[in-house]
C-alpha cells in the first residue's frame, strides 16, 4: 500500500473543536478502526469494481472514501456465488476487511522518498515530497473511530514539515457518520483523473456527514434509485492566498437505478473568506448557484463548480468492461453548469495467467467549454478567488490543470501472491493557452503551473509486493523533455519509494 499522507495546514483550531463536539454522537453500532477504504489503494478499488461488474456487490463506487459498511456484510455472506468467494478480488478484500475490522488499537508506519517533489499524481498516490516518514494510531469504540496520524515531511515546498493530513474523528448516528478531519478524497469514475476531486492537492481539513451504508431507500418514491449515497463537507483553505481562509463546501450524490449503471451528481464553492461575505445570507446565494451577478446585481458570493459522472458496467464471462464519462461546470448558466471540463474513458478487467489484470484508456480535456465554444484560462480560476480551484498550490481536482488535453493508456496485473504492477502511457498537451492563471499571495506557496503551452509523452511504472512484515512500493515515471514550471524546470525522470508496516 502507498504510503500515508499526514498532515493539516497551519489554522485548524475551528476543525479540532468540531471534531472534539462528534464525541457526543456516538451510538452503539460497530464501525470499523477505519470506517472506510481510502483512495490510493489500486487493488482494492480493482477488486470492488470487478466485484460490482459482475454482480456480486451492488454499492456505488465513484466516491472515495467507500465505506467498509457497505461492503463487509456481501463479503460474509456464505451464499455468495462461488465465482464470487473464488476470486482474487474476494479474498483480498478480506484481507483488508480483516485488518481493519476488530474493536482494537491499531497501529502503522510508512515512510516514503522520492527524487524530487513528484509534479503529478494519479489514483494510485504515493510519496508528496522528497521525504516523508508518518505514524497512525487508529482506535475503534462505543461507535466511535478515531485515526491520530502525524508526519514529517523533508523541505516541503508549502513550508509544512510537521503534518497530521489523515487524521480524523468519525461517530454513527443510526445509518449517517459525522465526522472532522483532513482525509484524502477522489470524486468520479476515473483511473487516473478526475475534473472535480481527487488526490492531486493535500486534504482540506473540514466537518463532513454521510450515509453509512447506501442500502436502497424504503421511501417508495425513491425506491427506483437504487444503493444510493451522499456526502456533504465543509473546510477551511490557508490563509496564504489573494483571499485567505476561505472555506470549501462539497457535496456528492451517487445512485445505481440498475445494477449496471451508476450515476453521480457534484457541486463543491469556495466561498468567505478574508474581506468576502460570510453572512448566511451570502452562503444562501452560494448554495442556490447565484453566483453568476450583473454589475448592477453586485459580486457574486462564491466561486463553483458542478457536474455530474455516469459509468456503465458489464460482466463479459469471467471478464468485465466499463465505460464512463465525467463533466464539470465552471460557469452556471439557466441555474445548470455550463462550461464543462471533461474526461471520459474505458476499462476492461481479465482474470489471466493465474492472476488478474486491468487495462483502461482515458481522455481528459480540461478547458472550460470543452464541448462547446472553448474558453481557456476560465477552467478553476475565479475573478476574486485570485489562487483558484487549489490548495497549497496544487489543483484540488486534475493533476493536469487547466487548458489541458490529455490520454492515457493504463494497465496493472495484480499476481496470486499479493504482488501488483502498474504501467501508464500518456500523451499530454498541457495548459495549450499558454497562459499563467493562478495568482499567489506574497509569501504563500507557488502555484505548481506551467507558465507556456508544452507538449510531453509521460511514461510511469509502480510494483508493489510484501517484504519485511510490510509493503514496499517502487515507482516512477519518465518524460521524453523536461517540464518547465513556474518554479523550476523538472527533469525527465522521477524516482518514489514508499514503505507500509503494520502493527498487528
Amino acid at each position: 500500500m502507498h504510503a500515508r499522507r499526514v498532515s493539516a495546514p497551519r489554522r485548524r483550531s475551528k476543525s479540532l473543536a468540531l471534531a472534539a463536539a462528534l464525541g457526543l454522537l456516538a451510538s452503539s453500532g460497530l464501525v470499523h478502526a477505519r470506517p472506510w477504504i481510502e483512495p490510493g489503494d489500486m487493488r482494492a478499488r480493482h477488486s470492488l469494481q470487478w466485484l460490482v461488474d459482475q454482480g456480486c456487490l451492488n454499492i456505488p463506487l465513484s466516491t472515495w472514501p467507500v465505506m467498509w459498511a457497505d461492503i463487509s456484510p456481501a463479503l460474509d455472506n456464505p451464499d455468495a456465488a462461488a465465482f464470487c468467494r473464488d476470486s482474487l478480488a474476494w479474498r483480498y478484500l478480506r484481507f483488508e476487511r480483516d485488518f481493519h475490522a476488530s474493536e482494537r488499537l491499531q497501529a502503522s508506519l510508512t515512510a516514503g522518498a522520492a527524487s524530487r517533489e513528484p509534479l503529478f499524481r494519479d489514483f494510485a498516490g504515493g510519496p508528496r515530497e522528497e521525504g516523508e516518514i508518518a505514524a497512525r494510531l487508529e482506535w475503534v469504540g462505543g461507535g466511535l473511530a478515531v485515526g491520530l496520524a502525524g508526519s514529517y515531511s523533508h523541505d516541503p515546498r508549502d513550508g509544512d514539515r510537521a503534518r497530521y493530513d489523515g487524521s480524523y474523528l468519525a461517530g454513527t448516528l443510526g445509518n449517517w457518520v459525522l465526522g472532522a478531519g483532513a482525509i484524502d478524497r477522489w470524486w468520479g469514475p476515473g483511473w487516473h483523473s478526475s475534473t472535480v476531486m481527487s488526490t492531486n492537492a493535500r486534504p482540506v481539513p473540514g466537518v463532513w456527514i454521510n450515509r453509512k451504508s447506501a442500502r436502497p431507500s424504503g421511501w417508495r418514491p425513491a425506491s427506483w434509485l437504487g444503493p444510493w449515497n451522499i456526502i456533504a463537507f465543509a473546510g477551511r483553505m490557508e490563509g496564504e492566498r489573494v483571499v485567505p481562509n476561505p472555506y470549501l463546501l462539497g457535496a456528492r450524490a451517487t445512485f445505481r437505478p440498475w445494477r449496471h449503471l451508476e450515476i453521480g451528481l457534484s457541486r463543491t464553492a469556495q466561498w468567505g473568506g478574508e474581506g468576502r461575505p460570510q453572512s448566511w445570507s451570502s452562503l444562501w446565494d452560494s448554495i442556490r448557484g447565484k453566483d453568476n451577478l450583473t454589475a448592477e446585481q453586485g459580486e457574486g458570493p462564491g466561486n463553483q463548480l458542478g457536474g455530474g459522472d455516469i459509468r456503465l458496467g458489464f460482466p463479459l464471462g469471467s471478464a468485465a468492461i466499463g465505460l464512463y464519462v465525467q463533466a464539470t461546470g465552471e460557469d452556471e448558466a439557466g441555474s445548470m453548469p455550463s462550461k464543462f471540463m471533461t474526461m471520459s474513458g474505458v476499462d476492461l478487467a481479465t482474470r489471466w495467467w493465474g492472476g488478474e489484470q486491468r487495462v483502461y484508456l482515458e481522455y481528459a480535456d480540461t478547458t472550460a467549454g470543452s464541448w462547446s465554444e472553448r474558453r481557456p484560462n476560465v477552467a478553476y480560476e475565479h475573478s476574486t478567488y485570485q489562487t483558484g480551484y487549489r490548495f497549497n498550490g496544487r489543483n484540488i481536482a486534475s493533476t493536469w490543470e487547466g487548458d489541458s488535453l490529455v490520454t492515457t493508456l493504463g494497465a496493472m496485473h495484480f499476481f496470486r501472491n499479493g504482488s501488483d504492477l502498474g504501467l501508464t502511457i500518456s500523451q499530454a498537451h498541457l495548459n495549450r493557452d499558454g497562459t499563467m492563471r493562478g495568482r499567489a499571495a506574497g509569501g504563500s506557496v507557488p502555484v505548481l503551473e506551467l507558465p507556456d503551452a508544452q507538449k510531453v509523452m509521460i511514461y510511469a511504472a509502480s510494483y508493489r509486493r510484501p517484504l519485511l512484515g510490510g509493503r514496499i512500493t517502487l515507482a516512477g515515471y519518465y518524460t521524453d523533455k523536461e517540464i518547465d514550471t513556474v518554479l523550476r524546470s523538472w527533469s525527465r525522470g522521477t524516482l518514489m519509494a514508499s514503505w507500509e508496516y503494520r502493527f498487528d
